[in-house]
């Protein structure tokens, strides 16, 4: 694949020298949908690179890791360069939920990582050198996430995390809260985010569990897996969470923000979905 220079649209936006995107995912099924959407798009987003932090949570740390490179290797499309970051060598919690995501871990939909060939770059090592300004997109537990805001180069944070009103769905927190309760209330209590929560995301709009996307895409090759997923857990209803988050980022005029406090008393700043529009509409915009 080529990760030289970004394919930019005629009529969309100069890309900002230096200007990262920096994606930490645990590589499940959602995070592998809002990867492809952010990708997809980081040229005319403004984005000279993109860094994919693989990190645990959905998945140990080592098979994130192997997600994101066959994730990788089977894009369709070219985007700007990318780096892959090696979170191997640090402790971080996990859960391998095989049933929601399947026996890889990400929908079983790729076979192997044949013809990857960005750079992997081990964690601590990728921290050090980690200069310059960046979009932060954190999808998965914290653990890792206030280390990298502590260069204080962050423009924009958003996180798919933690819930409000929402009835939880692990252990009395949403998944990434439950995970790294300490970190998550480091990284919202330090620095300022938008929040997109269970909340955020489970609206009948945004269910696809009844009515799949159509189309030939990639987004909504990994988008359709992920509904057939939920009828093998038993989820009530379909949210492609974690691409709700790159919709913030990318459409904030859909959402407005309002302030609320979870149950360790966190004060988050968390973004509701106001455009209206089914899932299936937006999806690739």
């Amino acid at each position: 694949m080529n990760f030289g220079a970004p394919l930019v649209k005629r009529g969309a936006p100069c890309y900002n020298v230096g200007m990262k995107l920096i994606l930490c995912c645990d590589y499940g099924l959602d995070d592998a949908a809002a990867t492809a959407d952010a990708l997809a798009h980081a040229a005319q987003d403004g984005y000279s690179e993109a860094v994919l932090v693989a990190a645990g949570g959905n998945v140990p740390p080592e098979v994130s890791l192997e997600n994101a490179k066959k994730l990788v290797a089977h894009l369709p499309f070219g985007t700007v360069p990318l780096t892959v970051v090696d979170t191997t060598g640090e402790a971080q919690p996990y859960e391998f939920l095989k049933t929601i995501h399947g026996e890889d871990g990400m929908g079983d939909l790729f076979s192997d990582a044949a013809g990857f060939c960005a750079p992997v770059v081990p964690f601590a090592q990728w921290l050090e050198e980690l200069s310059g300004e960046f979009d932060l997109l954190s999808l998965g537990p914290m653990t890792l996430v206030p280390r990298i805001l502590a260069h204080k180069n962050a423009r924009r944070f958003v996180f798919m995390g933690g819930n409000i009103a929402e009835e939880p769905n692990f252990h009395g927190y949403e998944f990434n809260h439950a995970l790294d309760r300490e970190a998550f209330s480091i990284a919202v209590r330090t620095w300022p985010h938008v929040a997109v929560t269970m909340d955020t995301c489970r609206v009948p709009a945004l269910n696809i569990q009844k009515n799949p996307p159509a189309g030939t895409g990639f987004l909504a090759k990994i988008v359709r897996r992920a509904r057939e997923m939920t009828f093998v857990s038993g989820e009530k209803g379909c949210y492609i969470w974690d691409d709700m988050a790159v919709k913030v980022l990318r459409h904030p005029e859909w959402f407005e923000t309002y302030a609320a406090t979870d149950r360790d008393g966190n004060r988050l700043t968390v973004a509701r979905y106001v455009l209206g529009k089914p899932y299936e509409d937006i999806m690739e915009a």
